[in-house]
C-alpha cells in the first residue's frame, strides 16, 4: 500500500504495508514487494501510472495475488477510464492476462462538471494551453492507444488547470469580501478563515469547502461489470453536498469477491495456517526445522542490533560543518597557493574565482578560512546532486580517525544546500604537478626521493588501512605543504567522488586516465593495491622528466587515442618516454618495474619502500636530511630573486608604456601631477586660442561608405592632422566625429604667441588636406572648414574613469560659431584673434563683414588667407 501515512490513520483505515520504491527498476524488485506484502495485506491501494499498474498486475498474477480474496483500488486522476472503458488493453500479446488480471480492480474517478460554462472555460484553458488551434491537440490523428494517452493527458491537464482556476477565485471572493469589509487583506488568518465551511457556484458548478479548507469533491467508482469484454463502468457515485451514495440500477456485485466486503483476514489466513492438513512426519520435521531457523535468525539479529548499537554510539555527523563556525582569511596568494587544493579544483571541485566569489557564493574568494584554530580549505563540489545517505555515512566514519603526516586530512563538509563543499587541511605550496612544472624550483636527487618516500609511505598506511587503496591516485592529489612534504587528498568517500566522476565525464576528468592501470581500464573493477603501483609509477616519470605523463605524444594522439593504446596488448606495453641522469637510473628502474604489464610481478609497496630508504641514504651522504633542505631553500631563494628582477624590468617596461599613453590622453603636465598623487584643480586663463574644423558634406561621404571604411578614412586623417600639430606649440583636446579641436596658451602659457601658433597649423592644414586622398573615393575632395577664436578659457580635468582636459568658457563657443558659420577651405577668425594677429604678427588677412552669428549677434569677422613671408617676432 502506497500513499501519505497520516491520511489513512484519519480515515481510520489500519495500513499495515507502506512502501514506496522506484518503479523503474526491473521486476525482481517489483515481485519481491509484493511477495512481502501478501503476508499481511489483501487490500492495495495503486499510486501509479496506467502502464505501471497494468505491469504491477501481472506480476501479481504470476504470483497468484489476483484471485477473489484479493482487491486494487487504482485512483484513476488521468481519467483514463473516462476516455478507455478498457483500460487493460495495449494491444499486446498479454492482454488477455492483464483482462483477467484487472478483475480485481476499482477505479476511483473525479467527477466533472457537464455544464456549459464548464464547457466554455475548458475552451478558454486549452487555448492557453495549446493555441488558436485547439482542434490538432484533441482530435484523433493518432492511433488508438496513442488517441488514449493523448486524451487521459488533456482530461488530467483540465483538471487540475480547472483545480487551480476555483482555488484562485476562492481566494479572490475572500480578498473581494475582506476588502468590503474594510479589512486588512495582509490577514492571512483572516483570509483562510473566511474561505472555510462555505459553498461557492462557479464555473464548474457548486463548490463545498470543509471547516479545514478541503474541498468535497464528487467521485465515483468503477468496476469491470462485463468480464467476457473487460469493460468498465461507473457503477457507484458519491454526492459531495448530501454525503448520498448511489449504485447503478441493478447492480449488485459491488466488491470483486461478490461476496461483500473483501476480508481483513482470508479463511485460511495469510499463509493457509488456519485451514487444516494431513500431519506427517515430514510436517513435524520441517515444523522443527523452521523453529531451529527462527531461534538462529533471532540470534544473527541479537548481534547485527548490538553491532549496530555500537556504531551509532559515535556520531555518525561528525563531519557536518556550519560556514559561520570559519572565519574568511582574505590575502595575496601565489598562483600556486590560489590554486592549490583538494583534488586539482578545476577537476572534481568547482573551484575558480567567479564560482567562490563571496558576493555569489558566501565563500572566501581564495577559499581559506580559519576553523578551530588552523586554515583549512572550503571546496566546493560541481555536482550539487549528493546527499546524505548510510552509504556516505559510513565512509565519513571510516576517514573519521585518520590521522598520517603524508595524508590531507579530512575535516568535514558541508552537504545541505545547493552549494556543497568538503572542508580539508589547508596545504601551501599547491600540487606536486603545480611544483614539477613551475622552473624556478631546483628538483634534485633528495628532494625527488624525499616527495616519493611522502607517497609511498601514505599508501602503505591506506593499504593497511580498512580502505585499502587510494584508487584516484596522481600527481594532482599529491599536495605540498609549507615544509616541502607530500599529503596525499581524495582518498575515502566513493559515494562522492565516484558519483561526480559519473556525472562530470569532462576532458579534466578523463585526463586522471592516464595514471590508471591498464587491466583496470579495460575490465573496470575495484581499485587494487598492484594499480595505486602503477599510478606512482606515472609519477615517477613526471619527476623525471618534470613534464605531464606522455607530453611528447599529445601533439600527435588526442587524449581518448592515449587511453587506447595503454588499454592495448602491446610488445613492449606502451608507456610514458623518460630519460634521466645517472644518479636517477635506480629509481627509473624501479619506476619500469612498478608498471609492469603483469600486476603481480610489480613490487609491492613495502619492498618500493626499502628501496627507496636505500637511495636517499646514498645520495644523502655529505649532510643530514635538515642540511639537504636549508641548500634546497637557499637555491630557490636565488632563482626567486632572479625572477623577481626581471619581473621588476617588466614592470618598469609597462610603466614607461602607460606614461606614455597617459602624456598622450592629458598634458604632459597635467599627467605629471596625477602620477605624483596630486589633484589638478580647474585653472583659469586669460586668453588663449581655440580651433575647431569639420568636414562638408562628411555626411554624404560617409553614405558611399561602409563603417569599416568610415572608420579607416578618419583614422588616416587625423593621422595625417596630428603629424602636423605636432610641429606647433598646441595641444589637441579632442575628435568627435569629423570635428577635430585644438587650443594653444594652455596648460603651459606662451603670451601672445598662441594666436600665431594656430594660424600656422591652420594653414598648414589646410594645405594638407587639399592633397589627402580617400581610399575608396580618390575622385573625392575632404572640404575642410575652419574656425578661430581668442579669449578667456577654464580648463581642469573631469572624470575619474578615461578622465578628460576639458575647456569651459564663451570663447570656446565663439570658436565653435566661426567654424559653424564659415566656408569651405577657408579659415574664419573672430575680431579678437585678428586683433592679436594684426597686433603682432604680419598675416594676410581679409574682413568678411557683419554677420549675424546665432547666439551672438552681429559680429565682424574675417578671413585668414595667408602667412606674410616677412612677419616679424612678437612684440
Amino acid at each position: 500500500m502506497c500513499g501519505d501515512k497520516n491520511s489513512y490513520a484519519s480515515a481510520q483505515v489500519e495500513m499495515v504495508t507502506y512502501d514506496l520504491f522506484n518503479l523503474n527498476k526491473n521486476d525482481d524488485e517489483l515481485l519481491k514487494k509484493l511477495i512481502e506484502s501478501s503476508s499481511n495485506s489483501r487490500v492495495y491501494v495503486l499510486l501509479m501510472s496506467l502502464p505501471d499498474v497494468r505491469r504491477c498486475l501481472l506480476l501479481a498474477a504470476r504470483l497468484g495475488m489476483t484471485s477473489r480474496e484479493y482487491l486494487y483500488i487504482v485512483p484513476d486522476i488521468e481519467g483514463s477510464v473516462s476516455t478507455n472503458r478498457s483500460p487493460w488493453q495495449f494491444n499486446e500479446t498479454d492482454d488477455m492476462a492483464a483482462k483477467k488480471a484487472f478483475q480485481t480492480v476499482m477505479f476511483i474517478n473525479i467527477q466533472r462538471p457537464v455544464s456549459s460554462d464548464f464547457s466554455d472555460l475548458l475552451k478558454r484553458l486549452n487555448q492557453q494551453m495549446y493555441g488558436s488551434d485547439v482542434s490538432k491537440y484533441v482530435t484523433s490523428t493518432y492511433s488508438d492507444e496513442e488517441e488514449n494517452v493523448n486524451q487521459s493527458s488533456i482530461m488530467a491537464q483540465q483538471h487540475i488547470l480547472s483545480g487551480y482556476y476555483n482555488a484562485f477565485m476562492i481566494y479572490l471572493t475572500a480578498v473581494n469580501e475582506t476588502l468590503a469589509e474594510g479589512k486588512n487583506i495582509s490577514d492571512g488568518i483572516r483570509l483562510v478563515d473566511r474561505m472555510g465551511n462555505r459553498t461557492y457556484v462557479g464555473k464548474t458548478g457548486v463548490i463545498q469547502i470543509d471547516y479545514e479548507g478541503n474541498r468535497v469533491i464528487n467521485f465515483s467508482f468503477s468496476d469491470m461489470i462485463d468480464e467476457e469484454n473487460g469493460t468498465f463502468e461507473d457503477v457507484v457515485w458519491y454526492i459531495d453536498l448530501t454525503g448520498q451514495i448511489n449504485t447503478k440500477l441493478g447492480y449488485s456485485q459491488f466488491w470483486p469477491a461478490g461476496e461483500g466486503y473483501v476480508k481483513d483476514i482470508p479463511d485460511c489466513g495469510y499463509l493457509h495456517e488456519l485451514c487444516q492438513s494431513d500431519t506427517s512426519d515430514t510436517t513435524v520435521a520441517v515444523s522443527c526445522g523452521i523453529v531451529a531457523c527462527i531461534l538462529a535468525m533471532s540470534i544473527g539479529i541479537t548481534v547485527v542490533l548490538r553491532i549496530r548499537y555500537n556504531t551509532l554510539k559515535r556520531d555518525l555527523y561528525w563531519w557536518k560543518i556550519n560556514l559561520d563556525e570559519m572565519q574568511p582569511i582574505k590575502n595575496n596568494l601565489t598562483k600556486s597557493t590560489f590554486s592549490s587544493g583538494f583534488y586539482h579544483m578545476s577537476k572534481l571541485f568547482a573551484y575558480n574565482q567567479s564560482a567562490t566569489n563571496a558576493t555569489e557564493s558566501s565563500v572566501a574568494s581564495n577559499g581559506i578560512y580559519l576553523y578551530k584554530g588552523n586554515m583549512v580549505r572550503l571546496n566546493p563540489l560541481c555536482d550539487t546532486n549528493i546527499h546524505v545517505t548510510q552509504s556516505l555515512l559510513t565512509e565519513f566514519d571510516q576517514i573519521r580517525d585518520i590521522n598520517h603526516s603524508n595524508l590531507q586530512r579530512v575535516l568535514g563538509a558541508m552537504l545541505e544546500g545547493d552549494r556543497k563543499m568538503i572542508v580539508t587541511e589547508y596545504c601551501h605550496k599547491g600540487t606536486l604537478q603545480e611544483i614539477l612544472m613551475d622552473t624556478k624550483y631546483t628538483l634534485d636527487s633528495v628532494f625527488i626521493f624525499s616527495i616519493l618516500s611522502d607517497i609511498v609511505k601514505a599508501l602503505t598506511f591506506l593499504n593497511k588501512h580498512p580502505l585499502r587503496v587510494h584508487g584516484r591516485l596522481t600527481s594532482d592529489v599529491c599536495m605540498i605543504d609549507s615544509r616541502f612534504s607530500v599529503k596525499i587528498a581524495c582518498y575515502g568517500l566513493p559515494t562522492i567522488y565516484d558519483h561526480i566522476k559519473l556525472q562530470n565525464k569532462n576532458q579534466s576528468l578523463e585526463k586522471d586516465l592516464l595514471w590508471v592501470a591498464p587491466e583496470l581500464l579495460r575490465h573496470g573493477g575495484n581499485p587494487t593495491p598492484q594499480g595505486d603501483v602503477y599510478s606512482l609509477a606515472i609519477i615517477m616519470s613526471e619527476m623525471l622528466t618534470r613534464d605531464e605523463p606522455y607530453s611528447n605524444d599529445k601533439e600527435s594522439l588526442t587524449l581518448k587515442e592515449l587511453v587506447e593504446k595503454i588499454k592495448s596488448y602491446q610488445d613492449p606495453p606502451y608507456r610514458p618516454t623518460v630519460s634521466t641522469t645517472p644518479e636517477l637510473m635506480t629509481m627509473e628502474s624501479l619506476m619500469r618495474k612498478c608498471w609492469d604489464e603483469d600486476p603481480e610481478k610489480r613490487p609491492s609497496l613495502h619492498s618500493i619502500h626499502s628501496i627507496i630508504n636505500k637511495l636517499m641514504v646514498n645520495v644523502n651522504k655529505s649532510g643530514g636530511l635538515v642540511d639537504n633542505l636549508l641548500q634546497r631553500l637557499e637555491k630557490y631563494s636565488s632563482n626567486l630573486e632572479k625572477i623577481v628582477d626581471e619581473k621588476v624590468d617588466e614592470l618598469r617596461q609597462e610603466k614607461q608604456k602607460s606614461e606614455e599613453l597617459l602624456k598622450q590622453m592629458l598634458p604632459a603636465s597635467v599627467a605629471d601631477r596625477l602620477k605624483a598623487g596630486l589633484t589638478v584643480e580647474p585653472e583659469f586663463y586669460d586668453c588663449v586660442t581655440i580651433y575647431f574644423s569639420d568636414i562638408v558634406g562628411f555626411t554624404v561621404i560617409c553614405s558611399q561608405l561602409t563603417p569599416v571604411q568610415i572608420i579607416n578614412l578618419l583614422n588616416d586623417l587625423y593621422s595625417c592632422f596630428d603629424e602636423i600639430i605636432g610641429n606647433y606649440d598646441v595641444y589637441k583636446v579632442e575628435t568627435i566625429g569629423d570635428a577635430y579641436m585644438v587650443v594653444s596658451g594652455l596648460p603651459t602659457r606662451n603670451g601672445n604667441e598662441h594666436a600665431s601658433q594656430i594660424a600656422k597649423m591652420s594653414l598648414a592644414l589646410l594645405r594638407s588636406v587639399s592633397n589627402f586622398t580617400i581610399r575608396e573615393l580618390s575622385k573625392e575632395k575632404l572640404k575642410l572648414r575652419i574656425g578661430l577664436n581668442s579669449g578667456p578659457v577654464c580648463a581642469g580635468v573631469v572624470g575619474l574613469k578615461m578622465p578628460r582636459y576639458c575647456l569651459f568658457g564663451d570663447a570656446v563657443n565663439t570658436a565653435s560659431r566661426m567654424e559653424s558659420n564659415g566656408v569651405e577651405f577657408k579659415i574664419h577668425m573672430s575680431s579678437s584673434t585678428t586683433s592679436i594677429l594684426t597686433k603682432f604678427y604680419k598675416f594676410v588677412i581679409e574682413s568678411r563683414g557683419v554677420v549675424d552669428i546665432k547666439g551672438k549677434g552681429l559680429m565682424e569677422t574675417f578671413w585668414l588667407l595667408g602667412e606674410d613671408q616677412q612677419s616679424e617676432n612678437p612684440v
